[in-house]
């Protein structure tokens, strides 16, 4: 049963799309049915098309609920690095926006990106349409960092970084659980300790040889 049985009261449109954003994740885009994200949100397939058009149309609209705040959250980040920043602050910056979106609700959302991401659906062009020229920053940081990096290495490894970000903050209980059964508790900021060290690592490159 989706988590947003107190949908009823929010607005038509919000209730919508968070009742999309979660079945989306949970059952697939093409497992979802509009009639499981109409019962989840309380309504009708008339309000679907009313506010959305389309189930295409309100798939795409949840794809661009929450890019703008890891977007802001991201270049804050960025702004306060100024023009030289090292490989763990780079890596915070890069991981933290999407940790807040997780801990503000969003981690179906995050969740949903990753599996278009890993599956290169059609319906993740608002995420990486232009994703280089958006990262633009990010790229003249692990330049600056790496000036020995091609742009091509650049790119592969803030693609790298942005699936892994996205995969592990995705399924964020789900690796805490599985990392608890050894024995020692993981919480969301062990999690992220762990996985800002792997990020560190991506953007910074390979060592360079003796």
């Amino acid at each position: 049963m989706p988590s947003t049985h107190l949908a009823p009261v929010l607005p038509t449109e919000q209730r919508l799309l968070l009742a999309a954003e979660e079945l989306f994740a949970l059952q697939g885009v093409d497992g979802a049915s509009l009639r499981s994200i109409m019962q989840a949100a309380g309504t009708n397939v008339a309000a679907v098309h009313y506010h959305f058009g389309s189930r295409d149309a309100l798939l795409d609209a949840v794809v661009r609920s929450r890019l703008d705040a890891v977007s802001f959250g991201r270049d804050r980040l960025l702004t306060d690095l100024g023009d030289r920043a090292d490989a763990h602050a780079l890596a915070a910056a890069f991981v933290q926006p999407v940790l807040d979106v997780v801990r503000d609700g969003g981690a179906h959302w995050v969740s949903l990106i990753a599996t278009l991401l890993r599956t290169n659906h059609p319906a993740l062009a608002p995420v990486s349409d232009g994703f280089f020229e958006r990262n633009s920053r990010f790229f003249a940081l692990v330049r600056a960092l790496d000036p020995t990096a091609s742009p091509h290495a650049i790119g592969f490894r803030l693609a790298q970084a942005m699936t892994l970000t996205l995969g592990t903050m995705g399924n964020l209980d789900n690796l805490s659980a599985v990392l608890s059964r050894e024995g020692t508790a993981w919480d969301d900021d062990a999690v992220r300790t762990e996985l800002l060290a792997v990020v560190a690592a991506i953007l910074s490159g390979p060592p360079p040889h003796p």
